[in-house]
């Protein structure tokens, strides 16, 4: 009968914040496509740590490991096992697609194949590659068979490499913007590639090449091309399996035939609860795993049925990363297994590679009897409420062109046009909350801040406090937007608490120019919390004069206000890395001795609280850690009490 077992642990991952954000995981974590129903290797990138293989049987176990710079992103990942004339001395070729600060490359590293535990070469160092390519690798191949490796750029490139990387053939897609990438095999063993790249006007371009064979003279041959009209890659999880395309976009599964992307059918999903998390993979003929939050389904997408379900109680969100899909209907071979990603939010966030068991049944109708999506208790849930709230009913209601004239016609007037803004799009506060998420039309809220800037100069409407507190605030209009609101202080500080998507430039800018202390604190924990230590040296190096006085009269003065006590060390590690950047040598004398005299009064302050420390430690001894003064034992003399465990730790 189909199942889906509990997941066990194959690694927990490290503590990196990108690994423990949903939105940015999948980005973060590559798995190489050798996932096979019977494979014990798993091979993934993780971006700022390591590019790791494991065994999962007899027990999950780490066998090698190659570390990668913590700025590192991993891009792609791709490993391949090369022929040769003896079992002991195989080896296979790991290749992997890092990017760091807008510098790409491609890397590859031959070592001997590691199938068990003791075969572990965990720690030892093999030939390695690397070499520079133009743009993002968004997908890698390795064949063996030719010893080429064939990357796919985000530009649209198609290269070919040797295993030493030196480049042999290059071929241009003609469009941008790749998103996804598949190989495949035909039956007769022709290989074959296709490529997705999104196209402005909401459009999608289909590209599929045919690769050739060692003795080919042409490394790759298109063989046709077709554009999707209103199409979009960005909200959709797509994957490929024998011959067919399957798109989830929203709550349905468009599916699409090959060779000429022809649409076929599209199936409704009404289980599928709106706003979450989801994932969407393929696991056997007909049949897909599909995740939302932290749920998982094993689908029958031809008979339209939920097979099995679970949910994962113990973790919030379960991404699916990569499955080993069953070749045809089986019931001897119905069995395989799903790698995915969890994440246990808390005041301590952890994420971690899981494996799942998968029985995916029979493949025959049988198994979705009685299972059909509108059978399912879940399906009350798409029942209209008798009361809805107005952001319900309104949602599907916002004509954003006509609130957008309205809004245009108004701009004579501040109350007015706050007038239109806050009761056409239904918004009670003058800020942002879960409750406005309906408002996410992208375009409409850059053009309403297009028409503020442009009609509005003294004053602002209240309107443009909520926009500065809205995650979509338009990337567009961040660019010197600390600058116009300059006049205008409680906007200038909005802007910096809220607004998302700041340069770092202007940031590091206003921090060296601000006078008040207030928003000297809200910069300083601003840039801390959005950039890296790396990227905030480089921001102030770049500055060709810069006044840092005010900045370190701002962290090393006496002020007793509650937020700077609190933040104190987190503006010492700011302190730390502008002194990193400019050097002591830019300080004037007169800020050298303020800066060093500091210092010497806060090692003061620790040496006495040392000191006092161990008085009271001491007079905690004499008196025997909690012993009565005077009590003696029965032969007169005092009793010493034994150090314990808790006192030696102290």
């Amino acid at each position: 009968m189909p199942s889906i077992s509990q997941p066990f642990r194959l690694t927990a991952l490290p503590k990196i914040a990108s690994l423990n954000n949903y939105a940015t995981q999948g980005n973060y974590l590559q798995v190489a496509d050798t996932l096979t129903p019977t494979t014990n290797n798993i091979n993934v990138g993780v971006s700022g740590s390591a590019v790791s293989q494991y065994i999962i049987n007899p027990t999950p176990k780490l066998v090698y490991n190659q570390p990668i710079s913590s700025t590192n992103v991993v891009s792609a990942c791709a490993v391949a096992e090369i022929t040769t004339t003896s079992e002991k001395d195989s080896q296979e070729v790991i290749c992997y697609g890092i990017q760091s600060n807008r510098v790409y490359s491609l890397c590859a590293t031959i070592k001997p194949v590691s199938s068990t535990a003791s075969d572990s070469s965990f720690g030892e160092t093999y030939a390695a590659h690397k070499v520079s390519v133009s743009d993002q690798i968004v997908n890698l191949k390795v064949f063996p068979d030719t010893k080429s490796i064939v990357a796919v750029l985000r530009s649209g490139l198609i290269q070919f490499f040797d295993f030493e990387l030196k480049l042999q053939h290059s071929l241009d897609s003609s469009y941008k913007n790749v998103s996804y990438v598949q190989h495949f095999t035909s039956e007769s063993g022709q290989r074959y590639t296709f490529l997705l790249s999104d196209i402005d006007g909401h459009k999608v371009s289909f590209k599929l090449f045919e690769i050739g064979q060692s003795d080919s003279a042409t490394p790759a041959t298109e063989l046709s091309s077709v554009i999707l009209e209103n199409m979009c890659l960005k909200d959709s999880q797509i994957f490929y399996q024998f011959g067919q395309v399957y798109r989830l976009h929203g709550n349905a599964v468009s599916i699409y035939n090959l060779p000429h992307f022809q649409h076929s059918r599209t199936i409704e999903l009404p289980f599928l609860a709106p706003e979450s998390i989801i994932s969407f993979k393929p696991i056997s003929t007909n049949r897909a795993l599909l995740t939302s939050d932290n749920k998982i389904f094993l689908l029958d997408l031809l008979h339209n049925a939920i097979l099995s379900q679970r949910e994962m109680g113990h973790v919030k969100i379960f991404q699916l990363l990569e499955t080993a899909v069953i070749p045809g209907n089986s019931t001897l071979n119905n069995k395989t297994i799903a790698l995915g990603v969890s994440i246990k939010h808390g005041s301590n966030p952890s994420s971690s590679l899981d494996i799942i068991n998968i029985d995916v049944g029979t493949g025959t109708l049988r198994d979705s009897m009685g299972k059909g999506f509108m059978s399912r208790e879940n399906k009350s849930q798409h029942l209209q409420p008798l009361i809805s709230t107005l952001n319900d009913t309104e949602a599907a209601e916002f004509n954003y062109d006509r609130i957008l004239k309205e809004l245009s016609k108004a701009a004579d007037n501040i109350e007015n046009f706050d007038s239109v803004f806050f009761k056409r799009l239904g918004i009670k506060n003058n800020y942002y909350t879960d409750s406005d998420r309906f408002v996410n039309d992208r375009e409409f809220l850059e053009d309403v801040s297009t028409l503020i800037f442009k009609s509005f100069k003294s004053e602002y409407p209240k309107a443009l406090t909520y926009l500065l507190t809205n995650p979509l605030f338009p990337v567009s209009h961040t660019h010197n937007l600390l600058q116009k609101l300059k006049d205008h202080p409680r906007l200038f500080k909005q802007a910096i608490v809220t607004c998302p998507n700041l340069l770092l430039d202007e940031l590091v800018q206003e921090l060296f120019t601000v006078i008040n202390d207030e928003l000297c604190l809200d910069l300083s924990l601003r840039i801390l919390q959005d950039f890296n230590k790396d990227s905030i040296k480089e921001a102030i190096k770049q500055k060709s004069k810069i006044d840092v006085n005010n900045f370190i009269n701002f962290v090393i003065s006496e002020n007793f206000e509650e937020d700077r006590i609190k933040n104190k060390p987190r503006l010492f590690q700011l302190l730390s890395l502008v002194l990193d950047s400019v050097g002591l040598f830019a300080l004037e004398n007169e800020m050298l001795e303020k800066l060093t005299k500091y210092i010497d009064q806060q090692l003061s302050v620790v040496k006495e609280n040392v000191e006092l420390y161990n008085l009271v430690e001491e007079k905690n001894f004499k008196n025997g850690f909690g012993q009565p003064l005077g009590d003696t034992s029965t032969s007169g003399e005092p009793v010493i009490t034994a150090y314990s465990i808790e006192q030696l730790e102290l």
